[in-house]
């Protein structure tokens, strides 16, 4: 069977460069300067102090170089950030997999991927892996996680087991589960933790969750998702080395005074240097967002449900207005205060 492996950040990356190390044939679909990097000097995966150069890694850059002989590929993976997955999706339907798999963050981007395929062949993925792109065609892992895979319908459940099979045989910690919803929404708390606060600010997570003011923004917004998914009748669920269900329960019931060191060891000491993605999306001046699939999918599902998520809503706003340019960004850098004003508002509260 041929899997490709589409878009080549770091996540795509790890996960074409673990495949071919396994012996699975691989085909990364990546722009032509990544592609051109890694078949001068092929991919390097850099992990627990070692570098490992991969072979039989095959890329393309369009559709159209994929080899007869791998036509149609089993599985197609995507790996491109949620605001590219609708142009993605003509590359996608000229390759003709068989079944496509998304590893992206964020709620939404299994439905846009059923109505274009079918429920029935697309798979969901979340992957609690932490990885950072060194150079063109090296990667690091920064903290060792796992993949959550679910089907999206039942008449992708045999795919679904075998995808586990073949990732877990590449050295992935793989669980299966038969609820998709469950498996994204988890993942999407634990993404918006330490996110959208540090990015607006510009601030280190560390910095932001040593304000309790700003840590009870943090707070507000995971509980509001938690009620959402309570109305949608989604219960939270531990993922690879990422307990969202036991840190659900922990934000429900165990209060502030005892719950902020946990977070500021957790959230804050978990990460490292490593800035957010929705930091890094400003810092390189994207005019797009990633918050559009965390807080803004958590506000319209809310609106959906009949209830409301102010505190999301407000964050995925004020981010948008300012990768968008309506505001500048040094409105907000650094000044916590005024995004609390902003907060305040915004909400109403």
């Amino acid at each position: 069977m041929a899997i490709v492996v589409f878009g080549a950040g770091a996540i795509g990356l790890l996960i074409a460069g673990r495949l071919a190390q396994a012996g699975q044939r691989t085909i990364l679909l990546a722009r032509p300067t990544v592609a051109a990097a890694i078949e001068q000097q092929r991919l390097r995966i850099s992990a627990e102090g070692q570098v490992q150069a991969v072979d039989g890694l095959v890329t393309i850059t369009s559709p159209t170089a994929l080899l007869p002989a791998d036509q149609p590929p089993t599985l197609a993976i995507l790996c491109v950030k949620g605001y590219d997955t609708v142009g993605a999706l003509p590359d996608l339907a000229a390759l003709q997999p068989l079944y496509v798999m998304t590893l992206q963050n964020g709620i939404g981007n299994e439905e846009v991927l059923a109505e274009r395929f079918g429920a029935g062949r697309v798979l969901s993925g979340a992957i609690t892996t932490s990885v950072e792109i060194e150079a063109p065609g090296r990667i690091a892992v920064a903290k060792a996680g796992g993949i959550g895979i679910a089907p999206v319908a039942p008449g992708a459940q045999a795919a679904a087991i075998q995808a586990a099979t073949v990732l877990r045989a590449a050295g992935f910690s793989v669980t299966e589960t038969g609820d998709y919803r469950a498996l994204k929404w988890s993942k999407a708390l634990l993404n918006m933790l330490g996110n959208a606060t540090a990015a607006i600010l510009d601030m280190s997570v560390a910095e932001v969750y040593a304000n309790r003011q700003l840590l009870a923004i943090e707070r507000r917004a995971f509980r509001e998702a938690l009620a959402v998914m309570d109305r949608l009748g989604i219960e939270p669920l531990n993922l690879p080395r990422y307990p969202a269900a036991l840190l659900a329960t922990a934000m429900r019931t165990i209060p502030a005074p005892l719950l902020n060191p946990i977070l500021r060891r957790v959230v804050a000491g978990g990460r490292g240097r490593k800035l957010p993605s929705l930091q890094l999306d400003l810092v390189r001046g994207n005019p797009r967002s990633e918050g559009e699939f965390l807080y803004g999918a958590v506000a319209r599902a809310a609106t959906q449900a009949g209830t409301s998520a102010p505190t999301n809503q407000a964050l995925w706003a004020i981010l948008q207005d300012i990768a968008s340019g309506v505001l500048p960004w040094e409105m907000f850098r650094h000044q916590p205060e005024q995004l609390l004003t902003e907060l305040r508002r915004r909400t109403a509260v």
